[in-house]
């Protein structure tokens, strides 16, 4: 299964990841009878996480589908949420501030304008280093940038949270994933140091979540 191709992920997948996960309280509520609504799910033809989506993809056909199958609208309003978070939308590189613009405006001139695109272009070491020595730049740069994209790729890391990771040393997918849960809080915690990057601090739960969510994107 591959989250950023939802036809790859069945309704089990979905299930499984739902039944495992530590949700948020707002979300909680999607345990009760979450065998009962994905067999009604089921029933009414949705097999991949692609069929469920094409099937409350906007509020009409969500409420269109809750009468048909007779699942709670608001129970289908939080499961739109909480499964849509599991493939966060790619962000713009324009949003990356703190990295030389001359090298984003770069990866701009070549077509390259978010995430998810230089993910894809940059996923292999042959690739990178032919377009720093082609561009001029660095090549650190270009593994860092990729670090950050593939970092945000995993619930709930934003551009911020991703920068704060690697500056953690938890630069790549596989070392959130095996990252201790309380080594983690104090390493952002450090990171942030006089609130550096905001106020107040990452909770212990919600860093947990993050190693847990790394897990589907090994």
């Amino acid at each position: 299964m591959d989250y950023s191709k939802p036809e790859t992920v069945s309704l089990d997948d979905l299930r499984n990841r739902i039944k495992s996960t530590d949700l948020v309280p707002s979300r909680a509520v999607l345990l009760e009878d979450l065998d009962a609504v994905f067999e009604k799910l089921a029933q009414h033809g949705i097999e991949t996480w692609l069929d469920l989506q094409k099937a409350i993809k906007n509020p009409k056909r969500m409420e269109f589908f809750s009468k048909s199958s007779a699942i709670d609208l608001q129970y289908l309003v939080l499961l739109r949420r909480e499964v849509e978070g599991y493939a966060p939308k790619p962000f713009d590189l324009k949003a990356i501030d703190w990295v030389p613009q001359e090298v984003i405006k770069k990866l701009l001139d070549d077509g390259i304008t978010t995430s998810d695109q230089l993910f894809s272009k940059f996923n292999d070491i042959n690739s990178r280093n032919n377009f720093a020595d082609k561009t001029g730049i660095d090549r650190g740069m270009i593994v860092y940038l990729v670090n950050l994209a593939t970092l945000c790729r995993v619930q709930w890391v934003s551009p911020t949270a991703g920068r704060m990771l690697i500056e953690a040393g938890y630069d790549n997918c596989q070392k959130l994933s095996a990252a201790d849960g309380n080594e983690l809080f104090e390493a952002m915690d450090r990171v942030n140091e006089n609130g550096k990057y905001f106020k107040g601090t990452i909770g212990l739960r919600d860093i947990k979540r993050l190693i847990e969510a790394a897990k589907y994107c090994l």
